[in-house]
């Protein structure tokens, strides 16, 4: 980032909390998103990752050639130690391929900031890589509902899923600014867009 600061923000929240809606509003503002998601799904598809998880995992999680994330998150989230082996394999190539295209906007004049959304910026040390860290907040029983009905979880997926991150408080406390996201998408859309006039200075 020497030639031109171009200011990262890293968007953090409990499961359901609406991370993904507030990149999208830093997005519609200008800002160029980084979706660690996306990239974990990239790099499912790597050559050499696809064979580390087969050898790993077997077959079985193969579907048509690719990785079957339904099939692996089956098998990891069941178990503490077969999770830290899936993120041995796939969290340092997500990490590296989100530092390659930081770096490369960094570089680009057209920069005005870029968000990394990513579901575990402190448990894997991504926070290194940000400037500022935004809070995305919403009370338990809205998160629970986007979750049940959006994505169909029931509350032992959710506990399942919820017991490999950092506790909230610990997030929150950690975090320069808060979104609170437990009302309308225009709500927080109108705090998004406060918090980037202040980290841009605009």
């Amino acid at each position: 980032m020497d030639e031109k600061h171009c200011p990262v923000i890293g968007i953090v929240g409990g499961i359901g909390a609406g991370k993904s809606a507030a990149a999208k509003a830093f997005a519609e503002l200008g800002a160029l998103v980084v979706d660690a998601d996306e990239i974990a799904h990239v790099v499912l598809d790597w050559p050499d990752v696809k064979e580390r998880i087969e050898k790993t995992f077997g077959a079985g999680v193969l579907k048509d050639g690719r990785v079957s994330r339904q099939a692996l998150s089956k098998i990891v989230f069941a178990d503490d130690a077969l999770l830290r082996q899936l993120n041995a394999i796939v969290h340092p190539a997500v990490i590296g391929e989100s530092r390659r295209i930081i770096d490369a906007a960094a570089r680009d004049a057209d920069c005005k900031a870029v968000i990394l959304d990513a579901p575990l910026i402190f448990e894997t040390g991504l926070q290194g890589l940000c400037d500022v860290i935004v809070f995305v907040d919403a009370d338990e029983n809205t998160r629970k509902r986007r979750l049940f009905e959006g994505r169909g979880w029931d509350e032992a997926e959710l506990e399942r899923r919820q017991k490999f991150q950092d506790s909230l408080i610990y997030k929150r406390q950690q975090a320069d600014y808060t979104v609170d996201n437990n009302g309308s998408p225009e709500i927080a859309a109108r705090q998004v867009a406060s918090i980037w006039k202040r980290v841009l200075g605009g």
